[in-house]
Order: structure tokens, then sequence, then C-alpha cells
């Protein structure tokens, strides 16, 4: 028996069909809007990545070497590349650019979890500079997830501007702390920093109330009365605003607690979740910084999410049983001919070359097939009822 490398896995069967099903709706609506496929490496120059992406993201990169001794790493962000792309390929005249991508990423395990690759669909909007880019991705991302059957799902926002403006005066390696515990969901270290840490009376007020930030969009009024005059919450607000118009107030949730990594970051930020999950299936958020990084200015916004969890819990994750038919000791050509008709209506479609009725009946029945066919006459019989009839519901009868 072959045996995969620790970590890794095959997928197949239905799951491996649905998540076929969920990347064919993502990357057909990402690309009616616009979205330009993009395909990327699956090395990336450890140097590039190693300067460029948040201190978590490094600590789980798989350094490899390439055959031409180059340190690399197997793909951890595909983020990364696209901006990368941009800045490679395309002049200012043409921005802003936007990509949408299904495609494996590479991290170093965390227990309980073993697995160190994962399936990741995502997309970017890269170098635009006005209101509404961040509104047109969650409102895109949204309407996917109503497409493959998560409608119950939501969009949990929260704003990496606001909490990294109320840590601004506290020395950076304490600001770290702090985000990184809060990050960790653990609210008495939290507490504990900042009992420890010199904070000026006004941020300590807001720091304090943060985590109790959390709810529907009142909380953002809420917080900009703590906050006062200039509260930076313009951006989110015009979001929440601009999918509530849209439709979707009940499927967005406010956490002014959601964080991510200082300086990374810079505006609004969100994960998604399913209530039939309790883990994120994916999130992402504003990152202009990134671009300062490689050169370019504007902003831009992205997301990636877990391709494997959403389709395990998308509308595709039984599939349809299908039609076997058999060939009847009819010439291939004949019978391919034949099939062909039924393949025609939808059902998925499986074709039995057996050369005994009694065979073919029999596999049908054990792979789940929900009728059978003969091709040489047409006539059906219905796998779960054992009804005889003379043709599948809809069709014409079959010439012999």
């Amino acid at each position: 028996m072959n045996r995969l490398p620790r970590g890794c896995a095959n997928v197949g069967g239905d799951l491996a069909a649905a998540m076929e099903e969920c990347k064919r709706v993502f990357l057909s609506l990402f690309e009616q809007w616009g979205y330009r496929p993009f395909l990327p490496s699956g090395l990336q120059l450890l140097e590039s990545s190693w300067e460029r992406l948040p201190s978590l993201f490094r600590q789980k990169l798989i350094a490899v070497n390439s055959p031409y001794g180059e340190p690399c790493c197997l793909r951890g962000d595909i983020t990364l590349a696209t901006v990368a792309y941009l800045a490679s390929h395309h002049s200012p005249e043409e921005r802003p650019l936007r990509i949408c991508y299904s495609d494996r990423v590479y991290a170093r395990a965390e227990k309980p979890r073993l697995a160190m690759e994962s399936f990741q669909i995502g997309a970017e909007l890269l170098g635009w500079e006005r209101q509404g880019a961040d509104a047109e991705m969650l409102f895109l991302l949204l309407r996917m997830l109503d497409e493959i059957g998560l409608e119950k799902s939501i969009l949990l926002l929260g704003d990496a501007t606001f909490l990294a403006k109320a840590v601004s005066e506290i020395e950076f390696s304490a600001a770290e702390r702090i985000v990184g515990a809060l990050q960790k969901g653990s609210l008495i270290e939290y507490a504990a920093l900042l009992d420890e840490e010199n904070i000026p009376d006004f941020y300590r007020a807001i720091l304090q109330r943060i985590p109790e930030l959390h709810g529907g969009p009142e909380v953002l009024e809420e917080a900009a009365a703590l906050w006062g005059r200039g509260a930076p919450l313009l951006s989110l607000k015009n979001v929440v605003s601009t999918l509530t118009a849209l439709g979707y107030g009940d499927r967005i949730a406010i956490d002014l607690s959601l964080v991510r990594e200082l300086g990374y970051y810079s505006g609004p930020i969100f994960d998604v979740y399913s209530e039939n999950y309790g883990q994120s299936l994916g999130g992402g958020g504003r990152y202009d910084r990134l671009l300062s990084l490689c050169g370019l200015q504007g902003q831009a916004m992205g997301f990636g999410l877990d391709l494997q969890h959403i389709a395990s819990l998308s509308k595709f994750r039984t599939r349809s049983p299908s039609v076997m038919a058999w060939f009847a000791n009819l010439s291939p050509d004949e019978a391919l001919r034949r099939a062909e008709r039924l393949a025609t209506g939808g059902r998925p479609l499986e074709m039995s070359w057996c050369a005994d009725r009694a065979s073919s009946l029999e596999n049908a029945t054990q792979r789940g097939c929900s009728s059978w066919v003969d091709l040489s006459d047409g006539s059906t019989l219905d796998l779960a009822t054992k009804a005889d009839g003379r043709t599948l519901p809809g069709k014409e009868e079959l010439p012999c």
C-alpha cells in the first residue's frame, strides 16, 4: 500500500466533486465581475516571503531548496504572489487589478491538526483608491456563499486600524504582546498586560472596552462615542452601510476585538463563519502596507477561504445518484450515441460495459445508482422501487 507523506491527503469521491462545484461557482461569479484567474508559482523565494509576510505566517513557512540551490519555501500565501505579479506585470494605468484563484497552500502543521496542505480559493483587488471596493469584494463573497448553499453564513467584521491606533502610544514590543493576547483570546493575559504597561488614560479606557465591543452595527456607534472625534471607523462604517443597503444586514456581525498582526492589515478585516461549523472558514481584509513594501501605492483588499471546509458544508456535499446505462451488447459507437442523449439531461451518467444484464444491474445497485437503463430498447429500472418503465422521466424512448 502506498503511504502519503505525513500531513498530506488525497481527496476524492463526493467531497472532491463538491470542491470542484464550489470552485466552479466561485470562479464563474468573480470572473463575471472582472476578476482574472491567477496561477501562482508553487515555490516562492524565501527572502521575499520572509521580508513581507507577518511573523505568524513566517513561522509556518516550509523551507526547501530549488534544484538550482535557491532558498525557497512552498507556497504559503497566494496574496504575496498576486502583489508581486501586479508590481512586475502592470503599469499604474492598468490598476486596479482584480484577481481570483484556486490552489493549494502549505504551512507547518499545528496541533491538534496534522495537515500541512490545504485547498484555498480567494480573490484580491489591488491598487484602488476610492470607496466601494471593500464592499464590492464582500458583496461578491456573500453572493458566492449563497450560490453554494451557505445562505446562513455570516461575516464577522472588525477593523485593524481601530486597535492599531489604540496601541500606538505603547512601545512596539509591548503592543505586540497585547495584540497577541487578544488574538489568542486570552483575556486574563490581555487584562494583565494592560495593567503592567504605562498607557495614557484615554487609550487605556478604549483598550479595556475592546473585548466587549461585539454585536450588531450599534457597536460602531458605541466605539465612536468611546473614541470621540476622529474615531478610525469610517471605512468599516461604509462597508456595513453598503452591505445593509444591499440586503445583507442580517449576515453581518461586528467584533472590534477581531485582530490581525500589527502592521500588515490596515482597515476592515473579516472572518467567515457558518452556523454548522464552529471555526472560521477563512477571511481577509485590507492590507495596504503589503503594497507599499513592494513599492506600490494604493489600497488592497483580499480574502482566502478553505475550499475543503466550505465544500463539506455546501449544497454539493451529497452528489446526485447517477444513472447507469447498460450497453446491451450494442456496438460501442451506437451505445455511446444513445447514451449521449441521456447525458444531455444534466443527471450524472455512468456507462456499463458488462456483457451480462444481471451483472450490470448488480453493479448499478452496489454503486448507489438511482436507475438503470437498457440502451437497446430504452427501458429503465428505478433501483429504489425496482419499478420498470419504458424511458427515463421526461425522455423520449430511445430508438432500437
